[in-house]
């Protein structure tokens, strides 16, 4: 299987860097913007199946970058991760480094937990290998999403941290699984 991950396009939000998690919000002009320039990317891929995350900003992503021409199958496994009491708080009052250390975290501000997000990420991926062993498969999410699935397919540091991982948006990453 080959595995293509998107993060949705800009939010006013990630322009005026707030915690989004699973509040929803549209996408900024931007966004949309540079969510076209994606399209010929996407079409040169030839994917089977598309899946997204069920809030609006990805999902609105995934039909701009596919122009409509597939079904798109959403999933609550890859919905943001619930950034519990930061949601809308500005990034810079996060403690990222707390927030992303696989051995460390805690659910502190009830923030979802990185093990508990990186289990239901584990548990997708299972699932869509299992589905689709031979397809091509476009997902498209969000920040902490994709940095699971990185993590769930590459080895966590030594010291934990899973901060460092940027992931901007609109960018392809591809997996072959």
């Amino acid at each position: 299987m080959i595995l293509y991950l998107v993060r949705h396009g800009e939010t006013a939000k990630n322009k005026y860097g707030l915690v989004q998690g699973q509040t929803e919000c549209d996408l900024s002009n931007k966004g949309i913007e540079d969510a076209k320039k994606l399209v010929p990317l996407v079409k040169d891929i030839k994917v089977d199946v598309v899946i997204s995350s069920p809030l609006k900003r990805a999902l609105d992503t995934a039909k701009i970058i596919t122009e409509g021409k597939y079904p798109i199958n959403t999933d609550d496994r890859i919905i943001e991760r619930d950034w519990g009491l930061c949601e809308g708080a500005s990034i810079d009052e996060v403690d990222t480094v707390k927030c992303w250390n696989f051995y460390e975290n805690t659910d502190d501000n009830k923030i979802e937990k990185v093990q508990d997000l990186m289990n239901r990420i584990s548990e997708f991926i299972e699932d869509i290998k299992e589905k689709y062993s031979d397809k091509k498969v476009l997902v498209v999410s969000h920040s902490a999403v994709l940095r699971a699935f990185h993590y769930c397919l590459h080895p966590i540091p030594e010291d934990g941290d899973m901060s460092k991982l940027e992931i901007p948006n609109l960018r392809i990453i591809e997996y072959e699984i």
